[in-house]
């Protein structure tokens, strides 16, 4: 892989790595890996503890057998992105004294990732209520997705790094 090659590029040419092959990650001694050891933790007792986040993903990881880890990034970038342009389009919305019903008229005309325009029993009203809380779960579970993900895929191209060349 050369080097000037944007960086998602490079990991798009990696081959298919399951999101599911993350649960292998955890077999030796996960906190003391220096990517995904932050997630993990010791208790008073001496206990290994672990982010409730992480079984969370990990499940979500093997309910879909069909996700890659590049696809698992992708979308913890984009949930991670889709928070901040919300937070700063809200930001704006009320800096400018936008009235609270019209700002959620706004948000749902905005993009689909951004509004609420096919939301359910008040979805877009709660959200507005406390974005912080509701979308600093989103960010934190996305942290942990592109964690995980980028754990495997490095184990992956360190496999294709030490594999000798034939």
């Amino acid at each position: 892989m050369a080097g000037d090659v944007p960086f998602l590029d490079r990991l798009a040419q990696l081959p298919a790595v399951p999101a599911a092959s993350a649960v292998e990650l955890l077999a030796e001694a996960p906190q003391a890996d220096p990517v995904i050891g932050p997630l993990f933790g010791v208790d008073e007792e001496g206990d290994t503890v672990v982010n409730p986040l992480v079984p969370a993903v990990l499940q979500q990881f093997q309910d879909k057998p069909e996700l890659t880890c590049y696809a698992a990034l992708v979308e913890g970038l984009t949930g991670i992105w889709n928070a901040s342009v919300r937070a700063a389009v809200v930001a704006r919305l009320r800096a400018s004294g936008l009235p609270q019903d019209d700002l959620l008229l706004r948000l749902q005309k905005l993009s689909p990732t951004l509004g609420f325009a096919n939301e359910k029993g008040g979805q877009s009203r709660e959200w507005l209520a406390d974005p912080f809380t509701q979308d600093a779960l989103l960010v934190q579970q996305c942290v942990v997705r592109l964690l995980l993900a980028l754990r495997c895929l490095g184990e992956a191209r360190a496999a294709e790094l030490a594999t000798p060349e034939g």
